[in-house]
C-alpha cells in the first residue's frame, strides 16, 4: 500500500512538471504566432487584439469540449487523451511556419480589407493548436484527482504549475529563443516540448486504473450544484474580463515607458503571468483555510483592482514627486548600452505583480466552491475554465478596441475600477463582511474621484508640468506633441509616438533630407508613396519637386494625424496645413506593409521614414521579404529610399536591388541605374517655387542644399545583388532582437 501511495505521488510530480513544460510551450507559439498571423492581420494594435481574442477563444472551445468528454473517461484514459493533444498540438506547430505565412499571409492577404473576415481566418487559423491546448487541463485534472476532498487544491497546483512554466515561456521565448534563433525555429522547439510531453505522459499512464466513469446521476443536490457553477461561471467571466483588460492598460502604460521595443509585450506578458501563477500556487496551498469562497473571491477582485489603480497612480505621482525619472521617453532604458534593470524592475513590480498575484489567488477559491461530486469533476473544471477563457477574450477585444477608442488609458482603468468596486460592495454587503475590506473599496472610490484624465496623466508621464502640448490617444497609439515658442503659427514641437521622440517642428533637416531625396533623384518621380509620417517632414519634403503629382502618405498610428490636424486648427503652420490639406498629399491611416501589399498601383518613388530598428515590429519594415514587396511595387526605375540604421539593414537592402547608392544616411535602390545627380539636385533646389515649398514649412534651404553638396556618394550595387550572411527576415528579424546580439 506505502509503495503505491508513493509511486502515485511520484506519478502526481512528474505529471505536474509535464504541464509545466506544456505551458512554456504555449507560450513560445503565442509570441510567434501573434507576428505571423500579424503579417496577415496587420501590426495594429487593432489586429494584434484580434489575434488575441482569437487565440483565447479557441482555447474556450477546447475547455468546454474537453470538460465535457473528461467525466466519461477513466483517469488514464483521460491522460491518454492529454497525450494525444500535446502531439496534435506539436505536428500544428510544425506546420504553422508554413500555414501562416505561405498560405495565410502569401495566399489569403487580399482577404485582410475586412476586420471581420481577419478575425474568421485567424481564429480557424488558431482553432486546431487552441482548442487542443484548452482540453488540457479538464483532462489532465480528471487524471490526477482521485476523489473529491482536496481537489480543489491539486487542481490549483496543475493550473498554477502550467501558468509558472507559461511564465517561463514568455521570458525564455520572448528575451532568449526568438532573438537568438528566429521565430520558426523557436515553434520547432515549442513541438519538441510537446513530444517530450506527450512521451512523458504516456509512460505514466501505464497502472493508472483502467475503470472507465460512471454516467453521472442526477440528484437534487446535483442540480443545485449545477445551479452553483453557473453562477460561479458568470463571476469567473467577469473577473476573466477585468484581468485581462486591466492587461491592455499594462501594454499601453510600460510600452510608453519603455518606449515599445521589441522586449515589451513578453516582459510585462512574463511578469504577469508569474504573477498569476505564483497567486495560484499559493492560493492552493492556503485554500483549505477559506471557510467562505463567494466572499474571498469578491475580495480578492477588489484588491486585484486596487492594487492595480495603486500601481498607475504611484508612476504619475512618482514621476511628479521625482521618485521616479521624469523624462522616461527621453531616456533608452531598455538601450543595449544604458540598460537600467533595477528601474525596469522596480516599474514592473509595482504596476504589474502585485495585482495579477491577487488574481491568481482566486482560481482555487473558484474550485473550491465549484466541485463537489468527482464524477462532474472535468466539467465543471471545463465550464469555469471556459468562463475565464471566454472573458480573457472579451476583455482583449472590448479593451483593446472599443475602450482604448472612447476613454483613452486612463478613462479605460476608471471603468475597470467601476468593475472593482461593484466586487468590493458586494463582499461588503451582509453581516459577514470582512472589516479591513473597507480599504479597498476606499481606494478605489478615490481612484474614480481623483485619479487624473488622460491628457494630465500622458502629460505627466512625458515630464510635462506647465508646458503647452497636444495629447491624442485611441486603439491605434499614442501622440503628444510638446510645444514652446509664444508665435502660435511658428511653434517648435517635438512630437512622441509611443514614447519614443519622432520627430520636430519646424521639420529637422534629415527628415527633409529623406523625403526629398528619392523625387529629387528620379527623372520623373510623378507618383510617390511614404511610409510613416511623423510631424510630416518626410511626407512634406517629398512633394518637393514640381514634376510630383501625388504623394501618399500612410502612418499607422492615428492619433499622430489627430495631432497634426489640433496643431494647424490651432493656428500652427510650419508646412503642417499643406500636407494635411494640400491638392498633391493624400495622408491615410493604415499599416503601411499590409497597405502596400494590396495597393494596385505602382509608384516612382517609395520611401520609408521607418522607426527605429530596436522599436517593436520594426522588422516588419527592415526584412528581406519586405524589401522584395516594394520592388514589386515599383514602377520600372522607380526607386526606393529609406535610412541605414545598421550595417545588416544595408546588408539586407543589398540582397534584394541590383542597384544601390548610398548617400549617407540615405539608401536608394532600384532595379536600374540610379540617376543621382548633385548638379541637378542643387538647380531644383535653386528654383523659386522649391524654395517656396521649403520656406513655408521654415526649412532651411541653404542646409538642405549643404547636406546634399557634402553627403558622401557610395555605389555598393552596380547591377547584380550581393547576399546577405545574416540578413533581417520575416522570421528573424535579427536587428528587432537587439539584446540578442553582441555589440
Amino acid at each position: 500500500m506505502t509503495s503505491r501511495l508513493q509511486s502515485d505521488r511520484v506519478r502526481q510530480t512528474t505529471l505536474f512538471g509535464l504541464f509545466f513544460l506544456s505551458g512554456a510551450a504555449a507560450l513560445i507559439y503565442q509570441t510567434a504566432w501573434h507576428r505571423l498571423l500579424g503579417l496577415f492581420a496587420g501590426a495594429d494594435t487593432i489586429a494584434a487584439a484580434l489575434v488575441v481574442g482569437a487565440f483565447l477563444l479557441g482555447l474556450g472551445i477546447g475547455s468546454l469540449a474537453a470538460g465535457l468528454y473528461a467525466d466519461r473517461l477513466s483517469r488514464r484514459a483521460a491522460l491518454i487523451a492529454f497525450a494525444i493533444c500535446e502531439v496534435g498540438i506539436a505536428v500544428f506547430a510544425v506546420l504553422s511556419p508554413w500555414l501562416y505565412y505561405d498560405v495565410i499571409y502569401r495566399g489569403l492577404l487580399p482577404l485582410a480589407e475586412s476586420r471581420a473576415v481577419i478575425f474568421a481566418v485567424v481564429f480557424a487559423g488558431l482553432l486546431w493548436p487552441t482548442f487542443l491546448m484548452g482540453c488540457s487541463l479538464p483532462f489532465l485534472s480528471k487524471a490526477v484527482v482521485s476523489q473529491i476532498a482536496g481537489s480543489a487544491q491539486l487542481i490549483g497546483w496543475l493550473y498554477g504549475l502550467n501558468t509558472l512554466g507559461a511564465g517561463v515561456g514568455a521570458f525564455f521565448g520572448g528575451w532568449y529563443l526568438i532573438g537568438t534563433v528566429g521565430f520558426d525555429k523557436a515553434v520547432y522547439l515549442g513541438a519538441l516540448i510537446n513530444l517530450i510531453v506527450a512521451g512523458g505522459g504516456l509512460l505514466l499512464a501505464r497502472g493508472l486504473d483502467m475503470e472507465a466513469a460512471r454516467p453521472a446521476q442526477k440528484t437534487m443536490a446535483s442540480e443545485t450544484a449545477d445551479g452553483v457553477v453557473w453562477r460561479w461561471a458568470l463571476l469567473v467571466f467577469v473577473s476573466g474580463f477585468l484581468i485581462v483588460a486591466l492587461q491592455i492598460v499594462w501594454y499601453r502604460l510600460i510600452g510608453v515607458l519603455l518606449q515599445s521595443n521589441g522586449y515589451s509585450f513578453s516582459l510585462v506578458l512574463t511578469v504577469f503571468l508569474l504573477g498569476d501563477a505564483a497567486g495560484l500556487l499559493v492560493g492552493a496551498r492556503f485554500i483549505d483555510r477559506i471557510a467562505d469562497p463567494r466572499r474571498f473571491f469578491f475580495l480578492m477582485q477588489g484588491i486585484a483592482t486596487a492594487l492595480a489603480l495603486a500601481g498607475a497612480w504611484f508612476v504619475y505621482l512618482g514621476i511628479g514627486a521625482g521618485i521616479l525619472p521624469a523624462t522616461f521617453v527621453d531616456h533608452d532604458i531598455m538601450g543595449p548600452n544604458t540598460a537600467n534593470p533595477a528601474l525596469i524592475l522596480l516599474l514592473l513590480a509595482i504596476v504589474v505583480l502585485p495585482a495579477s498575484f491577487i488574481m491568481g489567488f482566486s482560481f482555487p477559491v473558484v474550485q473550491k466552491a465549484v466541485q463537489r461530486d468527482l464524477d462532474r469533476l472535468g466539467s465543471r473544471v471545463g465550464l469555469v475554465q471556459l468562463a475565464n477563457i471566454v472573458g480573457n477574450s472579451m476583455g482583449s477585444l472590448v479593451a483593446g478596441l472599443l475602450l482604448l477608442d472612447l476613454a483613452g488609458t486612463a478613462g479605460t482603468l476608471k471603468l475597470l475600477v467601476a468593475i472593482g468596486l461593484a466586487f468590493s460592495l458586494l463582499q461588503l454587503a451582509g453581516p459577514r463582511a470582512t472589516r479591513w475590506a473597507y480599504v479597498p473599496a476606499a481606494v478605489l472610490v478615490a481612484g474614480l474621484a481623483l485619479f487624473p484624465g488622460g491628457e494630465a496623466f500622458w502629460r505627466r508621464l512625458h515630464g510635462l508640468t506647465d508646458e503647452k502640448a497636444i495629447v491624442a490617444e485611441d486603439k491605434t497609439g499614442l501622440s503628444l506633441l510638446k510645444l514652446s515658442g509664444k508665435d502660435a503659427g511658428t511653434e517648435d514641437g517635438r512630437l512622441y509616438i509611443q514614447g519614443h521622440s519622432q520627430s520636430r517642428l519646424p521639420f529637422d533637416t534629415v527628415h527633409a533630407y529623406l523625403g526629398a531625396i528619392g523625387p529629387l533623384t528620379h527623372e520623373a518621380p510623378g507618383r510617390v508613396l511614404v511610409i510613416g509620417s511623423g510631424t510630416g517632414g518626410t511626407p512634406y519634403a517629398a512633394g518637393l519637386n514640381p514634376a510630383t503629382e501625388k504623394v501618399k502618405v500612410i502612418e499607422i498610428v492615428a492619433p499622430v494625424i489627430e495631432t497634426l490636424k489640433t496643431y494647424t486648427a490651432s493656428g500652427g503652420k510650419s508646412g503642417v496645413d499643406e500636407l494635411l490639406s494640400g491638392k498633391r498629399f493624400d495622408v491615410t491611416v493604415a499599416d503601411g506593409r499590409h497597405s502596400l501589399a494590396l495597393d494596385p498601383v505602382r509608384y516612382d518613388v517609395i520611401e520609408a521614414d521607418a522607426i527605429l530598428p530596436k522599436t517593436a515590429l520594426s522588422g516588419l519594415l527592415n526584412s528581406r521579404e519586405f524589401f522584395e514587396q516594394v520592388r514589386t511595387k515599383l514602377a520600372p526605375g522607380g526607386i526606393y529610399v529609406q535610412w541605414a540604421p545598421t550595417e545588416r539593414s544595408v546588408e539586407t537592402f543589398r540582397s534584394v536591388f541590383p542597384y544601390v547608392t548610398m548617400i549617407h544616411p540615405a539608401m536608394l535602390g532600384s532595379d536600374r541605374p540610379i540617376p543621382y545627380s548633385r548638379e541637378k539636385i542643387a538647380a531644383l533646389l535653386a528654383r523659386p517655387d522649391v524654395a517656396a515649398h521649403l520656406a513655408k514649412a521654415r526649412i532651411d534651404k541653404a542646409e538642405l542644399a549643404k547636406w546634399f553638396a557634402d553627403k558622401k556618394i557610395e555605389v555598393l550595387n552596380d547591377g547584380r545583388t550581393v547576399p546577405a550572411p545574416s540578413p533581417n527576415t520575416d522570421f528573424f528579424p535579427r536587428d528587432e532582437y537587439y539584446l540578442n546580439r553582441r555589440p
